[in-house]
């Protein structure tokens, strides 16, 4: 090979919704592409996110029907539960979406190469997988991000849970506690409420999912109370310890409390996987947290290398990173012909009741000096809510 020859049009780094999507609009102008990914194939959302969850919610849901079932007349019963088949047939779904979403569309489109392995630059042109390196014209980087772990006095002596190992276990602990209050936390600690054990959430700020509207968040604290789940806020962190596989966290919200549970999930945010890929040789540059720098054809400060989805930190949606993936996989290849548009972004939370939300906050749309008109309805409100026992 001499040294200006390329072995690809392009080489994706990760494996997920962004990567794919980029992968598929970058074959549709006949691009010879490579995605290059180290884990599973089908990122986040469908291994470790949002698939899995909904899943284990909904489960969880029909479960706990047994139980609290609002209509009189109806006499219905928990009857067993069994964790280790409830997750056999989400890692069967699973196995069943990541063919059917991912590895048969990769393995019958000939544009298309999948490389196994952990990808790092070597220089700005020159990225290396296995041992091997490889060239390509232009890159795109979708490595996404991990669980960001709070800094907690103790937390390191301390086996706890993220979200990748909470879905794996095979026994209900009788005490969870989660440390976050956003949508990751709020999904697990429902669904595990759910199933049967004791839940408490505990959170920094002074209210659960404050990304949302302040009345949203009000609700959905109040309806998770009223099912059973212990919400604190508006706390710091003391310390956390663990003593005969029990694990004790310490808070101070006026005055100390001691919560003890014998499992402990982690949902603090989310950190960029952009650490050990040598994006300096490739003079890619990073913000202060490790997320990728782009312009507004997604172009990092290389303008060979361009970055999509979580690992540019804008919007956390598996939506947003497949349009983003796509807009990406057409500026690489096209000369920068697209810009991503963020202006009506949609996005939900699945407890129950669900949350669904699209456009700016109130909060926001008066910052930007805009005439806002609110209304708030409470669903109690509605007839059919009112009906079918569901307020």
């Amino acid at each position: 090979m001499s040294e200006n020859a390329k072995d690809f049009d392009l080489i994706i780094t990760g494996g997920g919704s962004a990567g794919f999507s980029a992968a598929i609009k970058a074959s549709q102008f006949n691009k010879k592409v490579a995605v290059v990914e180290s884990g599973v194939i089908g990122g986040t959302c469908l291994n470790v996110g949002c698939v899995p969850t909904k899943n284990l919610l909904r489960a969880a849901e029909i479960y706990h029907f047994g139980k609290e079932n609002p209509f009189a007349g109806i006499n219905m019963k928990q009857v067993s539960l069994d964790l280790e088949e409830i997750i056999m047939q989400k890692d069967n779904l699973l196995a069943e979406l990541r063919k059917e979403k991912y590895i048969d569309i990769y393995e019958n489109d000939k544009n298309l190469t999948f490389l196994k392995g952990k990808a790092e630059f070597i220089n700005q042109d020159t990225i290396q997988v296995n041992e091997k390196q490889y060239k390509a014209s232009k890159y795109i980087i979708t490595t996404g991000t991990r669980s960001s772990v709070a800094k907690i006095d103790g937390l390191e002596s301390v086996k706890y849970l993220t979200n990748i190992e909470i879905l794996e276990l095979d026994k209900l602990p009788e005490k969870l506690v989660v440390i976050g209050g956003g949508w990751i936390a709020v999904e697990f600690a429902q669904m595990f409420s759910m199933f049967g054990p004791k839940v408490t959430i505990l959170q920094r700020s002074g209210r659960i999912v404050k990304n949302e509207e302040p009345e949203i968040s009000e609700a959905l604290e109040k309806a998770l109370k009223n099912q059973g789940i212990n919400i604190v806020t508006e706390l710091s962190f003391q310390k956390v310890y663990e003593e005969n596989n029990r694990k004790y966290v310490i808070i101070k919200d006026g005055n100390e409390q001691n919560f003890e549970g014998d499992q402990l999930l982690i949902a603090t945010g989310r950190t960029p996987n952009s650490d050990n890929m040598g994006l300096e040789k490739a003079g890619v540059i990073v913000d202060e947290k490790g997320f990728i720098k782009v312009n507004e054809y997604l172009q990092t400060s290389n303008p060979n290398v361009y970055a999509a989805g979580d690992v540019i930190g804008n919007y956390m949606l598996v939506t947003v990173d497949a349009h983003e993936g796509s807009v990406a996989g057409e500026n690489a290849t096209q000369n920068n012909i697209r810009k991503p548009n963020y202006k009506a972004v949609p996005h939900v939370i699945i407890t129950s009741p669900q949350v669904g939300s699209v456009g700016l906050k109130e909060a926001d749309a008066i910052e930007l000096g805009l005439k806002v008109d609110s209304r708030t309805l409470d669903m109690a409100l509605v007839p059919k809510a009112a009906a079918i026992r569901n307020t």
